[in-house]
């Protein structure tokens, strides 16, 4: 029997859980307060790292009964799916913040500093920056720019391998496309266990989401971050965090809009039917990567519990291949997933150099 920490930090709180081989134990979520979260991130570590100890301790589970650690990716160097030791190369790249500066690589900081003090081993399982596209994806009509994957691969390779499970077959010997549906959207074709095509699901890139800005035409968006006196910083920050429903509507929650709707605000359906219909071209696009052959369209997220949502995107695609809802996301349930398997032997360990 294996006692397991998962880790899953983000802006404002931190996801904690236990697990005894494939079962959970207990889950927390730890709220910050606003005044400790603005705090340079390197910063935070130290309260984040308390709180987690306390966390354990309220759950009477003792740091020295845990066998290895389960981190969420940060933002790394692109790196093919998998399961990777938290080494002191990765370490230093999440510390620095080289790659991209966002909450998510407090995971792997703390975990690692759990591991040395443990003697253990810490690891993260698909990150956001898995890279697996084939060489045509990342071509662009600007040379010096190339397409990057950056997008939900943690939840979209769980669900693909969900699937494959659920029908009796290996991940690798399956066709699929995946919409996660969420705060962003990244739909992406999975090929024999590798996502050969995705959209960039923080920014710039595919269907519109609660939050984020989606493909824009080019000359219109250059002409509003001149009009908005933009810097790039600001630029981003408005495409990936105020854009979307929450530019239309003052909120990104899709419950609060589709009560809109549902009052007569045509508006609010006019809205939420386009953005049903940009996942379902993107779902398209993915099939004519496939060639065709697609054993699962697969909705997933947290809008996936939506029925209107899903009954319209299904309305558009469910003729290309049957479509399967898995609600929600298990984040948590799939770090452990990653190292369990890892820890039985049914997948090896990745070195990330």
């Amino acid at each position: 029997m294996k006692k397991i920490l998962v880790l899953n930090l983000g802006s404002t709180s931190s996801k904690v859980a236990v697990f005894n081989n494939y079962d959970m134990l207990f889950e927390d979520v730890i709220r910050h307060d606003i005044d400790q979260t603005n705090l340079p991130l390197i910063d935070q570590v130290p309260f984040r790292l308390e709180s987690i100890k306390n966390s354990l301790n309220q759950h009477h589970i003792s740091l020295q009964a845990i066998d290895a650690i389960a981190c969420r990716g940060g933002v790394l160097k692109p790196i093919q799916g998998g399961t990777y030791l938290v080494n002191n190369i990765m370490y230093q790249d999440l510390k620095s913040f080289k790659y991209g500066y966002h909450a998510s690589n407090l995971s792997g900081i703390i975990g690692y500093t759990f591991a040395k003090e443990l003697n253990i081993q810490a690891y993260i399982v698909d990150p956001v920056v898995v890279d697996e596209l084939i060489p045509e994806a990342r071509i662009t009509g600007i040379k010096g720019i190339e397409r990057r994957s950056i997008f939900h691969a943690l939840n979209q390779k769980s669900v693909a391998k969900q699937y494959a499970a659920d029908m009796n077959k290996a991940y690798e010997d399956i066709n699929v496309i995946v919409a996660h549906l969420g705060g962003g959207i990244s739909v992406g074709a999975h090929r024999k266990g590798r996502v050969i095509e995705v959209n960039d699901g923080l920014l710039g890139e595919g269907p519109f989401s609660p939050e984020r800005a989606g493909s824009i035409p080019n000359d219109a968006l250059i002409k509003w971050v001149i009009d908005h006196d933009l810097n790039a910083k600001e630029a981003n920050n408005e495409l990936s965090k105020n854009s979307g429903l929450l530019s239309y509507f003052g909120t990104n929650d899709c419950l609060k809009v589709e009560q809109m709707m549902e009052n007569g605000d045509k508006t609010a359906k006019l809205v939420l039917d386009a953005m049903c219909y940009q996942i379902a071209k993107s779902i398209g696009s993915c099939a004519v990567v496939l060639e065709g052959q697609i054993d699962q369209i697969i909705i997933t997220g947290g809008l996936s519990y939506s029925k209107y949502i899903t009954n319209k995107v299904k309305q558009y695609v469910s003729w290309l291949q049957n479509v399967t809802i898995y609600k929600g996301e298990k984040e948590m349930h799939a770090l452990n997933i990653g190292v369990m398997d890892l820890l039985h032997g049914k997948i090896s360990t990745k070195s990330y150099e």
